[in-house]
């Protein structure tokens, strides 16, 4: 078993104490939020050789030099560029501007990044619960290193599609495609949030959510999800990218004939909060329906894409990390004997997610070790 960096023990030391105070206590100021936002930024903007991705992206940074601007501009409008490239337009267009105009090293490049998307990050964090500090924390492992230390280019284009739900709670149709298409222009997974805008205000009760799940656990031996061709590939594929930390929901033979793991053990766990909280929820939380409907979303897509680790990863797994905001929330419409039942079941699963992190070797080859870590400004 590895230890983490400080850093990220100091993290976790902070929002415990936070998330125990807005939980038990009264709402935190705000402001501390976004001090850790700019702690946060800086550990996984300035590090240094550190995240299973690093060498991945330099190598797309050195590369998007080579790409003109005319050829960047023919893939925004979907068209065939003179100079043919495979990742999305306006990743490919930071990298190139960072690199060619302000001949910027690669650190700031990963540090403009990270400042965006903890941004959106915690814009949609403030939108959409009453214990960000809680959230934070339950999301931190292995989320942070997974997506802000890891996969950048999924995380940012996530975060910016998350965000976007603040437009479907207002009816502003054009800003959401608009955002969303701004997320597809970092990564293509972005797209398949794009009918969200109605499915998310589609009415749902228990018994529609129990066949959906039902009918999709029948279908996953199937393998449905091939009538859809290249399309999809062409969605969740990582192309240049390494697949990162895979390893964290490891796919052995065993769960690809029916197994059980951490991934099912999740899904268990977020089907038992959509069914056990759903009327209290629609009761009490506002736009719960969205979120619960996301949730449907993934665990659905995430049993007809079981046998495909990387569909059931990144394209389910985009609905996935929006819906795990309703086992938090659960703590707003329930008694404070329940409440501390939750937050003690939170904490738990917080501590078997350190464990396991810890043990897997990614924490290792992902340098996030106190011995490994390395950092450009932070001593």
């Amino acid at each position: 078993m590895s230890l983490l960096h400080p850093y990220y023990l100091i993290v976790i030391a902070v929002l415990l104490f936070f998330s125990v105070q807005e939980v038990f206590g009264r709402r935190v100021d705000r402001k501390y939020q976004w001090y850790l936002a700019i702690f946060l930024i800086l550990i996984a903007g300035l590090r240094k050789q550190v995240g299973p991705d690093y060498g991945s992206y330099v190598g797309i940074y050195a590369f998007s030099g080579q790409i003109d601007y005319v050829s960047i501009l023919f893939k925004a409008f979907y068209l065939d560029p003179p100079t043919p490239f495979e990742l999305e337009w306006l990743f490919i267009l930071i990298n190139k501007v960072m690199l060619n105009i302000f001949n910027a090293p690669f650190y700031m490049f990963t540090l403009v990044i990270a400042a965006i998307t903890v941004f959106f990050k915690m814009e949609y964090i403030d939108d959409n619960t009453f214990y960000p500090f809680t959230f934070i924390l339950f999301m931190f492992i292995p989320g942070f290193f997974i997506g802000e230390s890891g996969q950048i280019r999924q995380c940012l284009g996530s975060f910016i599609a998350y965000y976007a739900i603040r437009f479907i709670k207002s009816r502003q149709l054009f800003l959401y495609i608009l955002f969303i298409l701004i997320g597809a222009g970092i990564h293509n997974v972005c797209y398949v949030f794009l009918p969200m805008y109605w499915i998310a205000r589609i009415p749902m009760n228990k018994l529609v959510m129990l066949g959906a799940f039902i009918t999709c656990i029948f279908l996953s031996p199937f393998e449905v999800y091939r009538v859809f061709g290249n399309f999809l590939d062409s969605i969740a594929s990582d192309n240049m990218l390494v697949e990162g930390f895979n390893g964290y929901v490891e796919e052995s033979v065993t769960r690809l004939n029916g197994g059980f793991g951490i991934p099912e053990g999740m899904m268990a766990i977020l089907t038992f909060f959509l069914f056990f909280f759903d009327t209290p929820m629609k009761e009490k939380f506002p736009y719960y329906e969205y979120h619960r409907n996301y949730a449907v979303i993934g665990i659905c897509a995430y049993f007809i894409f079981r046998n495909n680790p990387i569909f059931s990863s990144r394209l389910a797994g985009a609905f996935i990390g929006f819906s795990y905001i309703i086992i938090v929330n659960s703590m707003y419409v329930v008694n404070d004997n329940t409440k501390r039942l939750i937050y003690t079941f939170i904490i738990t699963l917080f501590i078997f997610n350190f464990v396991v992190f810890s043990t897997f070797k990614n924490i290792v080859n992902g340098n996030f070790t106190i011995e490994r870590y390395q950092n450009y400004l932070l001593p």
